[in-house]
């Protein structure tokens, strides 16, 4: 079987064992949608996208930050390592595991915020989703790598954010406010958007893979 498909397959199972990091994730996200919802109610003329995906990028990062504390802990990622499967392979195994868990978690969220903010994205709604989605696999590939190299330093959880946040609100984060944004408004650079949204993804992904190789 290929090694990558029993990577995904591992961290499923794990998770769903104990859900102790869609739960939590899902109840963080809950709270700071309900706190953005509360400071904003006297602010009728509310419009865009921003506080969904920063709901996203928080609690999808501490939900990868999770994933990687437990394997640390549990001497899983160095066995992993002992295996004979590539480097490659190991950080898109282990970003393919993550991101399955991610897209179930930006699910969660998405509904959360068509429920307590009313539905903004009217017909668009679909456009939407497919951008969640496609959005989740930028923030899978960046926190998986930053998680695996800073999880094994004290404060791990907290460096993971440090580096991530920054490589990833100016990039999939921005292209992805952009995108949904315009579907909002009806303006015309959704195409524009959703594009520069799957390259930075694509950059990515292959950069993880190849800087996983190279740490070898």
């Amino acid at each position: 079987m290929n090694p990558i498909i029993v990577l995904i397959r591992k961290e499923l199972r794990v998770e769903f064992r104990s859900l102790q990091g869609i739960v939590a994730s899902a109840m963080l996200s809950f709270m700071i949608l309900m706190s953005f919802k509360f400071s904003m109610a006297l602010d009728s003329s509310f419009e865009g996208s921003g506080i969904l995906w920063a709901s996203i990028l928080l609690t999808g990062l501490g939900l990868i930050t999770h994933i990687s504390t437990r394997e640390s802990e549990r001497g899983t990622f160095e066995l992993l390592k002992l295996s004979p499967i590539s480097r490659y392979q190991l950080f898109l195994g282990r970003m393919a595991g993550s991101l399955f868990l991610l897209w179930i978690l930006s699910t969660i969220i998405t509904i959360l915020y068509v429920v307590l903010f009313e539905n903004q994205f009217g017909d668009n709604l679909g456009l939407v989703y497919l951008t969640v989605l496609v959005g989740c696999v930028g923030i899978a590939a960046v926190g998986t790598l930053a998680a695996s190299t800073a999880t094994p330093l004290h404060g791990g959880w907290m460096i993971t954010s440090l580096f991530a946040i920054p490589i990833l609100l100016f990039t999939v984060i921005e292209a992805s406010i952009r995108a949904t944004d315009s579907l909002i408004s009806d303006g015309s650079d959704f195409q524009l958007a959703f594009m520069l949204l799957i390259l930075y993804n694509l950059v990515f992904v292959t950069g993880g893979a190849w800087l996983s190789e190279l740490s070898e």
